[in-house]
């Protein structure tokens, strides 16, 4: 339901009677868990009106920005995983083994193969109605990594012969809505386990399993405000706390169908929130509006739709309303002096998650795009290995990476026997694996059957060994200057958003080459727009400047001057 992004259509703060409203459905949906658990008295709570990508209408709950809540045709409540990962026992859970994950996310449903039973008989598949709310854990950890619908009855799941869907899935690990707020993602909690058994996980729905307090299946709560719990995965984004964040309250609600004025408005107060700072006044009113108002839109303005007709019209009520000051250079010519940021409009302006730079995941077109990397965990039976190739305990190590630290440990200690090719294990080795002689391969197997495998969602943000970008000019017909810039594809770079965004900023013309004998695509650009270039892509994607060269062909750069 959410792995292509979708389109947020307004936002909007629940006060006083609406909080209070949402809070009984809330305990009405899930009788069996506190309310003050899930959304507390004076927690802020923000509904934002979506539309999918398969055009379906939806509400996203959020209590202090985090998504904790969606709702389906028909208005049924269905927690997020960041409620699972609070609250575990709040849905019943199914249990799927770690190869599977991957397949989930590629948009495929959970089918009856690779459902774990955990019981025999009608019992297998516990008893459990179509259409009931189902989580999704694995094997090797019993957090949640998707929740969906099941497909059948528990009982026709089992006349079923192990064959067909189990739960159609609507969330996942790693899709748009677990990206909604991007300062606040949360990498899967690990929650470690013993080996999965029948005593582990009795039978869905069995007797055992009713005596529990909570399902057998669901891990033990995690909390979001605990970054040091050693039962979580260490990852690069820290966890932050629920009570830490607050959403600013808004007096009024969006409009559902937004005129062409206050979409106009309201990129422009974005436009100020986002930018105001970073604003190099003065600045042309021109530049202004091209530059930072129309990007900040969220659809394509048309002044001459709007009762301005002019951009000088709507720019002379900003200056009667004090958001700004303008002077006239000469005939024609305006140029913005200076901003009021302290004008109560743009301090209570809630900024639009398609503009909002750190909303960048949750918009239709992300900047990104995401991969799953499969990661194995040092444990406390590995970490006297890997702490002398200098890798903490409960460090991720990304699966491709392994042969290589032990090859690298390998060589350092000199292990290789010359002639049989077979490591001789040294006094480390002998503690985690016994006192034998084997291959590379067979050694890797072995330290990797005694770490904790787990997956972890990356974005392009990751430049470590990647080739650097390389920006170069060269000539067309009629003496024309072109930019050529390549490798951004290496950096997960989505390249029809970054046209997009050359297109807007530079006014010039951009397109994709297809090099001769070479796998990768090279960007042609119109002008010399290599200072542009390198700006967009260390401001707005954050690459570090170290991986870019050719900001030396920049017309305006010094490095180009005669002495």
């Amino acid at each position: 339901m959410f792995l292509k992004p979708y389109r947020p259509k307004s936002s909007a703060a629940l006060k006083g009677s609406d909080s209070k409203k949402f809070r009984q459905r809330v305990e009405a949906a899930f009788p069996h868990v506190s309310v003050d658990q899930l959304v507390p008295a004076k927690a802020a709570v923000t509904q934002v009106k979506i539309l999918t990508h398969g055009g379906v209408q939806s509400m996203v709950y959020c209590v202090d920005k985090l998504p904790l809540f969606f709702e389906l045709d028909g208005g049924q409540l269905v927690p997020t995983l960041y409620t699972l990962w609070s609250i575990p026992d709040i849905l019943p859970y199914f249990t799927t083994h770690e190869g599977v994950l991957p397949k989930l996310t590629n948009g495929a449903d959970l089918m009856l193969p690779g459902v774990v039973p955990l019981g025999v008989g009608l019992s297998m598949y516990g008893h459990y109605k179509k259409g009931q709310l189902m989580a999704v854990n694995l094997t090797n950890n019993k957090s949640a990594v998707g929740l969906g619908q099941l497909a059948r009855s528990s009982d026709e799941l089992y006349m079923c012969g192990g064959h067909g869907v189990a739960i159609k899935m609507l969330h996942l690990f790693g899709d748009k809505l677990w990206s909604h707020e991007p300062s606040l993602v949360q990498q899967i909690p690990l929650v470690k386990t013993k080996a999965l058994s029948g005593e582990d996980f009795p039978a869905l729905g069995s007797e055992t399993e009713k005596k529990k307090p909570a399902n057998p299946a669901t891990p033990a709560p995690v909390t979001f405000a605990s970054v040091t719990q050693p039962e979580e995965l260490e990852t690069g984004t820290a966890a932050l706390s629920l009570d830490t964040q607050e959403t600013p309250e808004s007096d009024e609600d969006v409009e559902e169908e937004a005129s062409p004025e206050l979409i106009l408005k309201n990129a422009f107060l974005s436009a100020l929130k986002n930018n105001g700072k970073k604003l190099p006044l003065p600045l042309l009113t021109s530049n202004f509006y091209r530059l930072y108002v129309v990007t900040e839109a969220p659809e394509q303005i048309d002044l001459k739709k709007t009762r301005y007709k002019k951009l000088s019209n709507f720019l002379a009520e900003m200056v009667d309303q004090g958001f700004i000051v303008v002077r006239e250079e000469s005939k024609g010519v305006d140029k913005i002096i200076s901003v009021d940021l302290e004008h109560p409009e743009v301090v209570n302006f809630i900024t639009d998650v398609k503009a909002n730079e750190a909303n960048g995941a949750a918009s239709e077109t992300p900047l990104f795009h995401s991969e799953l990397k499969e990661m194995y965990i040092v444990t406390d039976v590995t970490a006297a290995f890997f702490t002398k190739l200098n890798f903490k305990r409960g460090e991720g190590i990304p699966a491709g990476q392994i042969k290589k630290i032990v090859r690298e440990y390998v060589s350092k200690h000199g292990l290789l026997h010359p002639l049989t090719k077979l490591v001789r294990p040294d006094e480390t080795l002998t503690e985690l694996y016994g006192n034998r002689e084997a291959t590379l391969g067979e050694m890797c197997s072995l330290i990797t059957s005694k770490m904790e495998h787990s997956y972890q969602m990356c974005s392009g943000k990751d430049t470590s060994g990647k080739p650097l970008i390389q920006m170069s000019l060269a000539t067309r017909s009629g003496n024309k200057k072109v930019t050529l810039v390549s490798n951004i594809e290496a950096y997960g770079i989505i390249l029809t958003e970054f046209i997009k965004l050359c297109k807007q900023g530079a006014a010039a013309s951009t397109s994709v080459v297809k090099l001769p004998h070479q796998k990768h695509e090279q960007l042609q650009i119109q002008g010399n727009q290599v200072r542009f270039v390198h700006t967009l892509l260390t401001e707005t994607y954050k690459v570090p400047p170290k991986c870019i060269l050719g900001l030396e062909l920049a017309k305006d750069g010094k490095k180009n001057k005669k002495k």
